[in-house]
Protein backbone atom coordinates (compact mmCIF):
# COMPACT_ATOMS: atom_id res chain seq x y z
CA UNK A 1 0.00 0.00 0.00
CA UNK A 2 0.98 3.64 -0.33
CA UNK A 3 1.58 5.49 2.91
CA UNK A 4 3.67 8.23 4.48
CA UNK A 5 5.92 6.63 7.09
CA UNK A 6 7.61 9.79 8.32
CA UNK A 7 6.68 13.43 7.90
CA UNK A 8 8.84 16.48 8.66
CA UNK A 9 7.63 20.07 8.31
CA UNK A 10 9.75 23.16 8.99
CA UNK A 11 8.72 26.81 9.02
CA UNK A 12 5.36 26.18 7.36
CA UNK A 13 2.88 28.83 8.54
CA UNK A 14 2.85 28.53 12.34
CA UNK A 15 4.47 25.07 12.37
CA UNK A 16 8.07 25.71 13.34
CA UNK A 17 9.11 22.08 13.53
CA UNK A 18 6.75 19.12 13.12
CA UNK A 19 8.13 15.60 12.94
CA UNK A 20 6.07 12.44 13.25
CA UNK A 21 5.95 8.79 12.25
CA UNK A 22 2.53 8.04 10.84
CA UNK A 23 0.32 4.98 11.15
CA UNK A 24 -0.79 3.12 8.03
CA UNK A 25 -4.41 3.65 9.14
CA UNK A 26 -5.90 6.61 11.00
CA UNK A 27 -3.73 9.54 12.02
CA UNK A 28 -5.81 11.90 14.12
CA UNK A 29 -4.46 15.40 14.75
CA UNK A 30 -6.17 17.19 17.65
CA UNK A 31 -5.83 20.88 18.38
CA UNK A 32 -7.67 24.12 19.04
CA UNK A 33 -8.73 26.42 16.26
CA UNK A 34 -5.70 28.20 14.72
CA UNK A 35 -3.33 25.68 16.33
CA UNK A 36 -1.97 24.66 12.93
CA UNK A 37 -3.93 21.48 12.18
CA UNK A 38 -4.91 22.57 8.69
CA UNK A 39 -1.31 23.61 8.04
CA UNK A 40 -0.17 19.97 8.37
CA UNK A 41 -2.77 18.85 5.84
CA UNK A 42 -1.80 21.78 3.63
CA UNK A 43 1.92 20.99 3.85
CA UNK A 44 1.38 17.42 2.62
CA UNK A 45 -0.75 18.78 -0.23
CA UNK A 46 1.99 21.27 -1.17
CA UNK A 47 4.55 18.45 -1.26
CA UNK A 48 2.30 16.32 -3.48
CA UNK A 49 1.07 19.03 -5.84
CA UNK A 50 3.46 21.97 -5.53
CA UNK A 51 0.63 24.33 -4.57
CA UNK A 52 -1.55 25.23 -1.61
CA UNK A 53 -5.31 24.75 -1.52
CA UNK A 54 -5.63 27.93 0.57
CA UNK A 55 -3.52 30.58 -1.16
CA UNK A 56 -1.52 31.03 -4.39
CA UNK A 57 1.03 33.23 -2.58
CA UNK A 58 4.13 31.55 -1.17
CA UNK A 59 4.83 34.35 1.32
CA UNK A 60 1.74 33.31 3.31
CA UNK A 61 3.08 29.76 3.65
CA UNK A 62 6.51 30.63 5.03
CA UNK A 63 6.66 31.17 8.78
CA UNK A 64 7.15 34.79 9.87
CA UNK A 65 10.80 35.90 9.90
CA UNK A 66 11.92 32.76 8.03
CA UNK A 67 13.22 32.67 4.47
CA UNK A 68 11.97 29.26 3.34
CA UNK A 69 9.73 26.34 4.24
CA UNK A 70 10.56 22.64 3.98
CA UNK A 71 8.32 19.58 3.77
CA UNK A 72 9.85 16.10 3.73
CA UNK A 73 8.22 12.66 3.65
CA UNK A 74 9.39 9.08 3.57
CA UNK A 75 6.86 7.22 1.43
CA UNK A 76 6.33 3.48 1.27
CA UNK A 77 4.54 1.89 -1.66
CA UNK A 78 4.04 -1.71 -2.67
CA UNK A 79 2.22 -2.92 -5.75
CA UNK A 80 2.57 -6.45 -4.43
CA UNK A 81 3.71 -8.06 -1.18
CA UNK A 82 7.01 -8.90 -2.88
CA UNK A 83 7.86 -5.60 -4.61
CA UNK A 84 8.13 -2.75 -2.13
CA UNK A 85 9.55 0.70 -2.78
CA UNK A 86 10.61 3.48 -0.44
CA UNK A 87 11.07 7.05 -1.57
CA UNK A 88 12.28 10.17 0.18
CA UNK A 89 10.38 13.18 -1.16
CA UNK A 90 11.05 16.81 -0.33
CA UNK A 91 10.14 20.35 -1.28
CA UNK A 92 11.72 23.61 -0.17
CA UNK A 93 10.05 26.88 -1.06
CA UNK A 94 11.37 30.40 -0.73
CA UNK A 95 9.92 33.55 -2.26
CA UNK A 96 12.21 33.23 -5.27
CA UNK A 97 12.77 29.52 -5.71
CA UNK A 98 11.28 26.03 -5.34
CA UNK A 99 13.55 23.01 -4.97
CA UNK A 100 12.22 19.46 -5.35
CA UNK A 101 14.10 16.35 -4.28
CA UNK A 102 13.49 12.63 -4.76
CA UNK A 103 15.77 10.19 -2.97
CA UNK A 104 18.36 12.92 -2.32
CA UNK A 105 18.45 13.91 -6.01
CA UNK A 106 17.21 17.30 -7.23
CA UNK A 107 14.40 17.12 -9.79
CA UNK A 108 12.43 19.68 -11.76
CA UNK A 109 9.39 17.44 -12.09
CA UNK A 110 6.52 17.99 -9.68
CA UNK A 111 4.58 15.30 -11.55
CA UNK A 112 7.14 12.67 -10.54
CA UNK A 113 6.61 13.50 -6.87
CA UNK A 114 2.84 13.40 -7.44
CA UNK A 115 3.13 9.89 -8.88
CA UNK A 116 4.86 8.70 -5.71
CA UNK A 117 2.44 10.54 -3.42
CA UNK A 118 -1.18 10.13 -4.61
CA UNK A 119 -3.22 12.17 -2.14
CA UNK A 120 -6.85 13.23 -2.03
CA UNK A 121 -8.26 16.15 -0.09
CA UNK A 122 -11.54 16.73 1.76
CA UNK A 123 -12.01 20.13 3.42
CA UNK A 124 -14.98 22.23 4.60
CA UNK A 125 -14.81 23.87 1.15
CA UNK A 126 -14.95 20.64 -0.87
CA UNK A 127 -18.67 20.85 -1.55
CA UNK A 128 -17.89 23.84 -3.79
CA UNK A 129 -16.80 21.28 -6.37
CA UNK A 130 -20.48 21.16 -7.31
CA UNK A 131 -21.42 24.83 -7.16
CA UNK A 132 -18.42 26.68 -8.55
CA UNK A 133 -17.02 26.79 -12.09
CA UNK A 134 -15.68 23.81 -14.04
CA UNK A 135 -12.01 24.25 -13.08
CA UNK A 136 -12.27 22.20 -9.86
CA UNK A 137 -14.21 19.46 -11.63
CA UNK A 138 -11.61 19.32 -14.39
CA UNK A 139 -8.88 19.04 -11.77
CA UNK A 140 -10.76 16.19 -10.09
CA UNK A 141 -11.13 14.35 -13.40
CA UNK A 142 -7.56 15.05 -14.53
CA UNK A 143 -6.12 13.76 -11.24
CA UNK A 144 -7.40 10.33 -12.19
CA UNK A 145 -6.33 10.68 -15.83
CA UNK A 146 -2.82 11.68 -14.74
CA UNK A 147 -2.35 8.71 -12.42
CA UNK A 148 -3.94 6.10 -14.67
CA UNK A 149 -2.79 7.15 -18.14
CA UNK A 150 0.94 7.75 -18.76
CA UNK A 151 0.06 9.60 -21.97
CA UNK A 152 -2.13 12.19 -20.29
CA UNK A 153 0.46 14.58 -18.86
CA UNK A 154 2.58 14.91 -22.05
CA UNK A 155 -0.60 15.54 -24.04
CA UNK A 156 -1.85 18.12 -21.54
CA UNK A 157 1.50 19.93 -21.50
CA UNK A 158 1.61 20.06 -25.29
CA UNK A 159 -1.95 21.33 -25.38
CA UNK A 160 -1.26 24.02 -22.77
CA UNK A 161 1.81 25.25 -24.65
CA UNK A 162 -0.18 25.50 -27.88
CA UNK A 163 -3.08 27.19 -26.12
CA UNK A 164 -0.78 29.78 -24.55
CA UNK A 165 0.76 30.64 -27.90
CA UNK A 166 -2.60 30.78 -29.67
CA UNK A 167 -4.11 33.02 -26.98
CA UNK A 168 -1.13 35.37 -27.15
CA UNK A 169 -1.58 35.62 -30.91
CA UNK A 170 -5.29 36.32 -30.49
CA UNK A 171 -4.68 38.90 -27.78
CA UNK A 172 -2.11 40.71 -29.94
CA UNK A 173 -4.58 40.66 -32.88
CA UNK A 174 -2.04 38.93 -35.10
CA UNK A 175 -3.06 37.89 -38.62
CA UNK A 176 -5.24 34.82 -39.06
CA UNK A 177 -2.41 32.71 -40.51
CA UNK A 178 -0.24 33.26 -37.41
CA UNK A 179 -3.06 32.33 -35.05
CA UNK A 180 -3.88 29.20 -37.01
CA UNK A 181 -0.31 27.96 -36.77
CA UNK A 182 -1.36 26.51 -33.38
CA UNK A 183 -4.70 25.01 -34.40
CA UNK A 184 -3.27 21.63 -35.38
CA UNK A 185 -1.43 21.28 -32.04
CA UNK A 186 -4.60 22.07 -30.12
CA UNK A 187 -6.80 19.75 -32.15
CA UNK A 188 -4.48 16.74 -32.09
CA UNK A 189 -3.87 16.93 -28.35
CA UNK A 190 -7.43 17.92 -27.43
CA UNK A 191 -8.95 14.89 -29.17
CA UNK A 192 -6.55 12.49 -27.43
CA UNK A 193 -7.15 14.16 -24.04
CA UNK A 194 -10.87 13.88 -24.69
CA UNK A 195 -10.61 10.12 -25.25
CA UNK A 196 -8.65 9.62 -22.02
CA UNK A 197 -11.15 11.69 -20.03
CA UNK A 198 -14.17 9.88 -21.43
CA UNK A 199 -12.61 6.49 -20.75
CA UNK A 200 -11.75 7.50 -17.20
CA UNK A 201 -15.27 8.69 -16.39
CA UNK A 202 -16.77 5.52 -17.85
CA UNK A 203 -14.62 3.46 -15.47
CA UNK A 204 -15.29 5.77 -12.52
CA UNK A 205 -19.09 5.94 -12.73
CA UNK A 206 -19.90 2.42 -11.41
CA UNK A 207 -17.73 3.08 -8.36
CA UNK A 208 -19.46 6.41 -7.80
CA UNK A 209 -22.87 4.75 -7.95
CA UNK A 210 -21.74 2.20 -5.34
CA UNK A 211 -20.44 4.78 -2.86
CA UNK A 212 -23.46 7.05 -3.33
CA UNK A 213 -25.64 4.10 -2.34
CA UNK A 214 -23.40 3.35 0.64
CA UNK A 215 -23.38 6.92 1.97
CA UNK A 216 -26.85 8.06 0.84
CA UNK A 217 -29.13 4.99 0.70
CA UNK A 218 -32.14 7.30 0.77
CA UNK A 219 -31.46 8.30 -2.84
CA UNK A 220 -33.49 6.12 -5.20
CA UNK A 221 -31.98 7.36 -8.47
CA UNK A 222 -28.48 6.52 -9.68
CA UNK A 223 -26.06 9.33 -10.40
CA UNK A 224 -25.16 10.07 -14.01
CA UNK A 225 -21.85 11.71 -14.94
CA UNK A 226 -22.44 14.02 -17.90
CA UNK A 227 -19.14 14.82 -19.57
CA UNK A 228 -18.68 17.98 -21.60
CA UNK A 229 -15.66 17.99 -23.88
CA UNK A 230 -15.13 21.77 -24.09
CA UNK A 231 -16.75 22.25 -27.48
CA UNK A 232 -20.34 21.84 -28.76
CA UNK A 233 -21.64 18.29 -28.58
CA UNK A 234 -22.59 18.14 -32.25
CA UNK A 235 -19.10 19.16 -33.44
CA UNK A 236 -17.83 16.75 -36.09
CA UNK A 237 -14.62 18.61 -36.95
CA UNK A 238 -12.81 20.56 -34.24
CA UNK A 239 -10.42 22.13 -36.74
CA UNK A 240 -13.35 23.46 -38.74
CA UNK A 241 -14.89 24.82 -35.53
CA UNK A 242 -11.77 26.93 -34.93
CA UNK A 243 -11.89 28.19 -38.50
CA UNK A 244 -15.58 29.09 -38.33
CA UNK A 245 -15.15 30.95 -35.03
CA UNK A 246 -11.91 32.76 -35.80
CA UNK A 247 -13.48 36.24 -36.06
CA UNK A 248 -15.32 35.79 -32.77
CA UNK A 249 -12.20 34.56 -30.93
CA UNK A 250 -10.08 37.27 -32.54
CA UNK A 251 -12.46 39.87 -31.12
CA UNK A 252 -12.51 38.24 -27.68
CA UNK A 253 -8.75 37.73 -27.57
CA UNK A 254 -8.80 34.13 -26.36
CA UNK A 255 -9.63 30.57 -27.44
CA UNK A 256 -13.23 29.68 -26.69
CA UNK A 257 -13.24 25.97 -27.39
CA UNK A 258 -10.96 23.13 -26.38
CA UNK A 259 -9.89 20.69 -23.68
CA UNK A 260 -9.30 23.60 -21.28
CA UNK A 261 -13.06 24.20 -21.19
CA UNK A 262 -14.13 20.63 -20.33
CA UNK A 263 -16.54 19.98 -17.46
CA UNK A 264 -18.49 17.23 -15.69
CA UNK A 265 -22.06 17.61 -14.50
CA UNK A 266 -23.47 15.18 -11.97
CA UNK A 267 -27.19 14.51 -12.28
CA UNK A 268 -29.94 12.63 -10.47
CA UNK A 269 -33.19 12.08 -12.40
CA UNK A 270 -31.98 14.53 -15.01
CA UNK A 271 -31.46 17.31 -12.47
CA UNK A 272 -28.13 18.83 -11.41
CA UNK A 273 -26.84 17.41 -8.13
CA UNK A 274 -26.36 20.95 -6.82
CA UNK A 275 -30.11 21.52 -7.24
CA UNK A 276 -31.40 18.19 -5.90
CA UNK A 277 -29.06 17.41 -2.99
CA UNK A 278 -29.19 19.12 0.40
CA UNK A 279 -26.01 20.75 1.71
CA UNK A 280 -25.35 17.69 3.87
CA UNK A 281 -25.90 15.38 0.90
CA UNK A 282 -23.58 17.51 -1.22
CA UNK A 283 -20.79 16.88 1.29
CA UNK A 284 -21.57 13.17 1.25
CA UNK A 285 -21.57 13.20 -2.54
CA UNK A 286 -18.06 14.71 -2.60
CA UNK A 287 -16.99 11.97 -0.16
CA UNK A 288 -18.46 9.42 -2.58
CA UNK A 289 -16.52 11.01 -5.45
CA UNK A 290 -13.23 10.74 -3.56
CA UNK A 291 -13.89 7.17 -2.42
CA UNK A 292 -14.85 6.17 -5.96
CA UNK A 293 -11.67 7.71 -7.31
CA UNK A 294 -9.59 6.03 -4.61
CA UNK A 295 -11.16 2.63 -5.32
CA UNK A 296 -10.60 2.91 -9.06
CA UNK A 297 -7.01 4.04 -8.44
CA UNK A 298 -6.39 0.96 -6.31
CA UNK A 299 -8.04 -1.29 -8.90
CA UNK A 300 -5.94 0.02 -11.79
CA UNK A 301 -2.60 0.62 -10.02
CA UNK A 302 -2.92 -1.96 -7.22
CA UNK A 303 -2.24 0.61 -4.51
CA UNK A 304 -4.51 2.96 -2.54
CA UNK A 305 -4.28 6.71 -2.20
CA UNK A 306 -3.69 8.74 0.97
CA UNK A 307 -6.71 10.68 2.22
CA UNK A 308 -6.31 14.12 3.84
CA UNK A 309 -9.42 15.28 5.73
CA UNK A 310 -9.48 18.68 7.39
CA UNK A 311 -11.99 19.17 10.21
CA UNK A 312 -14.10 16.05 9.63
CA UNK A 313 -16.73 16.96 12.26
CA UNK A 314 -17.49 20.14 10.32
CA UNK A 315 -18.12 18.04 7.22
CA UNK A 316 -20.27 15.16 8.44
CA UNK A 317 -22.61 14.27 11.28
CA UNK A 318 -21.80 11.48 13.73
CA UNK A 319 -23.47 8.70 11.74
CA UNK A 320 -21.79 9.57 8.47
CA UNK A 321 -18.42 10.16 10.13
CA UNK A 322 -18.56 6.58 11.32
CA UNK A 323 -19.61 5.30 7.91
CA UNK A 324 -16.81 7.16 6.13
CA UNK A 325 -14.20 5.88 8.59
CA UNK A 326 -15.49 2.33 8.14
CA UNK A 327 -15.12 2.64 4.38
CA UNK A 328 -11.59 4.03 4.71
CA UNK A 329 -10.69 1.06 6.91
CA UNK A 330 -12.16 -1.42 4.44
CA UNK A 331 -10.29 0.21 1.55
CA UNK A 332 -7.06 0.18 3.63
CA UNK A 333 -6.44 3.86 2.96
CA UNK A 334 -4.04 5.79 5.17
CA UNK A 335 -6.01 8.80 6.38
CA UNK A 336 -4.88 11.94 8.15
CA UNK A 337 -7.74 13.72 9.89
CA UNK A 338 -7.91 16.92 11.94
CA UNK A 339 -10.40 17.70 14.69
CA UNK A 340 -10.78 19.94 17.70
CA UNK A 341 -11.69 16.98 19.91
CA UNK A 342 -10.80 13.29 20.07
CA UNK A 343 -14.34 12.47 21.21
CA UNK A 344 -15.73 13.52 17.83
CA UNK A 345 -13.81 10.84 15.90
CA UNK A 346 -14.62 7.15 16.49
CA UNK A 347 -11.50 4.99 16.82
CA UNK A 348 -12.30 1.77 14.95
CA UNK A 349 -8.90 0.09 15.20
CA UNK A 350 -6.69 1.35 18.06
CA UNK A 351 -3.79 -0.81 16.87
CA UNK A 352 -3.79 1.00 13.54
CA UNK A 353 -4.31 4.51 14.90
CA UNK A 354 -1.95 7.28 15.97
CA UNK A 355 -3.36 10.27 17.84
CA UNK A 356 -1.44 13.54 17.90
CA UNK A 357 -1.89 16.72 19.88
CA UNK A 358 -0.87 19.99 18.24
CA UNK A 359 -0.16 22.99 20.42
CA UNK A 360 1.73 26.18 19.54
CA UNK A 361 2.97 24.68 16.29
CA UNK A 362 4.46 21.60 18.01
CA UNK A 363 3.11 18.08 17.80
CA UNK A 364 3.20 15.25 20.36
CA UNK A 365 1.77 11.75 20.15
CA UNK A 366 -0.75 10.86 22.84
CA UNK A 367 -1.22 7.12 22.28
Amino acid sequence: MTQINQLTIQHFRNCQQVQCELSSGLNLIIGDNAAGKTSIIEAIWVLATGRSFRTPKTQYLIQHQQTALTVFAEVHSSHTKIHTKHHRLGIQKSLQHTQLRIDSETTSSQSTIAQHLPVQLLTPESHKLLEEGPKARRQFMDWGCFHQSPDFMPLWRNYQRGLKQRNQALKKKLPKAQVQLWDQTLVENALKIDQIRQSYLERLTPYLVTFCQALMPELTEKVICQYRAGWPKNTEDLMQLYQLNFNKEHALGHTQYGAHRADIRFKFSGQEAINTLSRGQQKLFVCALLLAQASLHEKILNEPVIMLIDDLPAELDKTHRLKLLELLQVLKIQHIITSTSKSLIPILNPENTHIWNLYSGKITRTN
